[in-house]
């Protein structure tokens, strides 16, 4: 028995939805990574604070809000609704 067309068009978009969280997953755990590397320098500088430590604390700002905006994005997105009943 051939699938019903409106199951196939549901499979169809939940797939995309689920290729398009995967890629906001991959991104945001990038995205730390890279914050995380920023900290990491940020905490091996000594003494007072330097314009280069100022530069990675800004860095770290920017960084948490790409992640914030990116995490924010993902959590908009909905999974498409289910075919009705007949």
């Amino acid at each position: 028995m051939p699938q019903d067309p409106k199951i196939a068009a549901f499979v169809s978009k939940m797939n995309d939805y689920v290729t398009a969280i995967g890629a906001d997953i991959d991104d945001m755990v990038a995205k730390a990574g890279a914050l995380q590397d920023t900290i990491t320098t940020l905490q091996n500088s000594a003494g007072q604070v330097t314009p280069e430590d100022q530069a990675l604390i800004d860095q770290a700002q920017s960084q948490v809000a790409a992640l914030v905006d990116k995490a924010d994005a993902a959590d908009g997105k909905t999974p498409p609704p289910p075919p009705p009943v007949v």
